[in-house]
């Protein structure tokens, strides 16, 4: 048996902590990298495919149909993707739907070019690419907390907000100038070239660095019986994790709330009762990003606070504050303020929106990470994200038919009001005492 001295275990430990380092921002380069890639032309292709649809047919009810199926296979694949992304290995599931998402769009670039660019064809990538995203998105969430120890969990994760609020920016923007002055069939080409890429890049990510368990392949096969099983497993974590019991409905009423008031009562307020330019409305539209992004640098350069129930009371708050904001300008009594002042105003309470929002979900995302067992985190989270995204529909009509009956800045109103509720409850619930 070899007997080693405390100065050469000290060197073995230095020397592991430099190699796991090394490994660590290797990871948080990749990650970046292929995610920025896919991302970026994912919204540049969101937007110019809207563009072009819009162009072409003139109609709502298409262009709505397009947002539909993009939509719906979140409800429906969420639990699925959960129960398979704790099941199969993490890098072969990820690389490969990359791949699969570029070889999508090239074969979409490829029959527009043989048979013309047809709706239909549109209609069946999105849908396709929508499913695929719901796996990838999945996995790739579970797979965050072992690309990096657990001191940089809430850095890998501000990175993964700000890209996406930066891509948010960026892909409008660039989506309009490319449609403006390129062929829709090369954005699609340029954006499944882009995924590839992107699973190119990941193929160099360790996916194993803070994980106890080996990246492993499938042990089983998904099947109802599996899912009901899942489903059991994922009701009893949640039943043993307790301020989950209050997070989860919270987040279902939260995203119910937000479909409804930004999707439907938001364009109708700025556009309808104040009386917005579609270039007003835009940039106001913008800086709910750039708030996002401003907030997940910002948490990223903070030191991580042990308790985190502070951060999401004052979120809460600060959501509710901006909410009742919103609603002041559309009251009769401020109708005569000068539009332009009532634009700063929706400037102003829109970036605040976004930054509290970010500051409380960044850091609920990382006590998720934490408290859910690795093994199960995959198939929590699909369960999670099918129950917030079913009613996200019920939220958007609903708002449709109550925004012709009550006015609008009387929602905002209300909707602050329950903002301030929230905070109220989570501040004060035993539950959330510990988080």
């Amino acid at each position: 048996m070899e007997c080693y001295t405390s100065t050469e275990i000290a060197s073995k430990e230095t020397i592991l902590d430099q190699t796991i380092e090394t490994k660590e921002k290797l990871n948080l380069t990749l990650f970046s990298a292929g995610k920025t890639v896919s991302y970026l032309a994912t919204y540049i292709y969101s937007y110019a495919v809207s563009l072009y649809i819009l162009k072409v047919t003139g109609s709502g009810s298409s262009f709505a149909l397009s947002i539909l199926v993009g939509t719906l296979p979140r409800v429906i694949f969420s639990p699925i993707a959960g129960s398979l992304s704790d099941r199969v290995s993490k890098r072969k599931m990820i690389v490969g739907l990359d791949f699969l998402s570029g070889m999508v769009l090239i074969f979409l670039f490829s029959i527009s070019l043989l048979f013309g660019f047809k709706l239909s064809f549109i209609y069946a990538a999105n849908f396709i690419l929508a499913v695929i995203s719901t796996f990838f998105n999945t996995c790739f969430s579970t797979a965050i907390p072992n690309l990096v120890t657990d001191k940089k969990l809430v850095t890998i994760n501000s990175y993964n907000k700000a890209i996406d609020s930066g891509c948010q920016i960026l892909g409008p923007i660039l989506g309009g100038v490319f449609f403006g002055f390129i062929s829709i069939k090369l954005i699609i080409l340029v954006n499944g070239i882009s995924f590839i890429l992107s699973a190119i890049s990941e193929l160099f990510i360790d996916f194993n660095l803070n994980s106890s368990q080996k990246d492993k392949s499938v042990s089983s096969s998904i099947s109802l019986k599996t899912l009901v099983s899942d489903f059991k497993e994922v009701y009893q974590c949640i039943k043993s994790i307790k301020f989950l019991l209050l997070i989860i409905p919270v987040s279902m009423t939260f995203n119910l709330l937000i479909s409804s008031i930004f999707s439907v009562v938001f364009p109708f307020l700025l556009n309808n009762t104040i009386g917005m330019s579609s270039t007003q409305y835009g940039f106001i539209e913008g800086t709910f990003s750039v708030g996002m992004l401003f907030s997940a640098i910002l948490i990223g350069k903070l030191p991580e606070k042990e308790k985190k129930r502070k951060s999401l009371t004052i979120s809460f708050i600060g959501m509710g504050l901006s909410m009742i904001c919103m609603g002041i300008p559309a009251l009769s009594i401020f109708r005569s303020l000068n539009i332009y002042i009532s634009f700063v105003i929706y400037m102003v309470t829109s970036l605040l929106f976004s930054f509290f929002l970010v500051m409380g979900d960044l850091p609920l995302t990382i006590v998720m990470q934490r408290a859910i067992p690795k093994h199960l985190l995959g198939r929590v989270m699909g369960v999670q994200y099918m129950l917030s995204s079913s009613l996200a529909p019920l939220g958007i009509i609903g708002a449709g038919i109550i925004v012709d009956i009550i006015p609008a800045y009387v929602l905002y109103f209300l909707s602050g009001a329950y903002l301030l509720i929230i905070a109220f409850i989570v501040y004060k619930h035993k539950a959330m005492k510990d988080v």
